[in-house]
């Protein structure tokens, strides 16, 4: 009796499981809806699926990184370059590459435009910014 009960719980705690994947900081996070016109966070690796939508993007990490450190006075802010994996139903998917102060700032993907906001954290002078650390701030907006 108490095998078939425990056998019964293991069977329910996995039928409610859902699907995840590597999430920021390395740990496991499943994907989120996010609205349209507003904007939202995705962590390093994080999927958003754009409601009313079959847009899924997916966070991938920034591959370049010369924003000025917040504790140092720079003459240019930099830019930080921030990877993104477009799909949908429409097609096929997608990379992009958008920046925070260079162009591209935003991309036109299956009927909307999707843009860069902005790149988190700041920079400090001393070590780099863990890969897994970064979360970018983003928006998606009708075409």
């Amino acid at each position: 009796m108490k095998r078939r009960l425990l056998w019964g719980i293991a069977l329910f705690v996995s039928a409610c499981a859902s699907p995840s994947q590597p999430g920021p900081a390395g740990g496991i996070s499943t994907g989120i809806q996010v609205p349209v016109g507003r904007e939202f966070d995705l962590g390093f690796g994080q999927e958003g699926r754009v409601q009313g939508t079959s847009i899924v993007i997916r966070f991938s990490g920034v591959t370049e990184d010369s924003r000025c450190p917040a504790d140092v006075q720079c003459v240019w802010a930099g830019n930080a370059l921030a990877r993104l994996v477009l799909s949908s139903n429409a097609g096929p998917a997608s990379d992009a590459a958008l920046n925070t102060t260079l162009e591209p700032r935003a991309v036109v993907f299956s009927g909307h435009r999707i843009r860069l906001v902005g790149v988190k954290p700041l920079p400090r002078s001393g070590p780099a910014i863990p890969a897994g650390d970064y979360v970018v701030t983003l928006d998606v907006l009708p075409l």
